[in-house]
């Protein structure tokens, strides 16, 4: 395990479990109860395998385009090393980057059943490819970023904005935050990317960026939306622009 990442968990009593090629299921569950028999094996791989392994495994469990298979081949092209970590406040896989001190953290993947249950609690569609994307991790950021929520975090922060029924403003236009879902918040700031449930681009839920201590929203009709503006019409191409300046 890399220094970085040692020194962001720095208060903390952590496992290496990817460093310990050989242990067995019970002596690696007794270091990291949260463990699941799946992620035991992928910790008992080779770091090459395990890396191979899990782009791959991006590679299908997102909606498949040539543009995001192109994107998660050059992402894990700049990946140095895919390992996982067990620490007091979770289990994650994390990706080391070859390219400066960046890493990224991502928890383990909910189930059909869990996705299922996620989807009835909630008032916002959520789109097809942000779930796929909770196949792979239940909540990723990059370290020191507060990132992409949990599906727990999800839903809190689901029922905040409706309650909040704060207005804002997208360009001429008056909106209020119960329209807004937030699944990413930006290093404990408020300032957040959300799906809107009145933009449907090609029968997905576009994502616009939510500034509440500025009161106002990117609009996504301008001729500037997109990575400038930072509105999306779908949840994959957020994730390219958020993984892409560690490239």
């Amino acid at each position: 395990m890399q220094d970085r990442i040692v020194e962001y968990f720095e208060n903390e009593e952590i496992v290496s479990l990817s460093d310990s090629p050989g242990s067995s299921w019970e002596e690696a569950k007794k270091k990291a109860p949260r463990l699941t028999k799946s992620w035991y094996e992928l910790s008992q791989l080779d770091g090459v395998v395990r890396l191979e392994f899990i782009r791959d495994y991006w590679i299908n469990a997102l909606p498949y385009s040539p543009q995001t298979y192109a994107f998660v081949d050059r992402f894990f092209a700049g990946v140095a090393e895919v390992g996982m970590v067990g620490a007091p406040r979770g289990l994650f896989l994390t990706y080391s980057m070859k390219k400066g001190k960046t890493f990224y953290l991502g928890g383990p993947p909910l189930v059909d059943q869990e996705i299922l249950s996620l989807q009835e609690e909630m008032d916002i569609s959520l789109p097809d490819d942000f779930l796929q994307f909770y196949r792979i991790h239940n909540g990723f950021f990059k370290g020191g970023d507060t990132g992409i929520f949990s599906s727990g975090v999800l839903v809190e922060e689901g029922k905040r904005f409706k309650e909040l029924r704060q207005t804002l403003k997208m360009g001429n236009q008056v909106i209020s935050t119960e329209s807004l879902l937030p699944f990413y918040r930006s290093f404990d700031l408020d300032v957040y990317q959300c799906f809107y449930s009145d933009w449907y681009p090609d029968g997905g839920v576009g994502n616009v960026l939510c500034s509440l201590s500025e009161g106002v929203v990117s609009d996504y009709r301008s001729k500037e939306r997109g990575r400038e503006y930072l509105a999306f019409p779908s949840f994959v191409e957020w994730l390219m622009f958020y993984l892409e300046e560690t490239l």
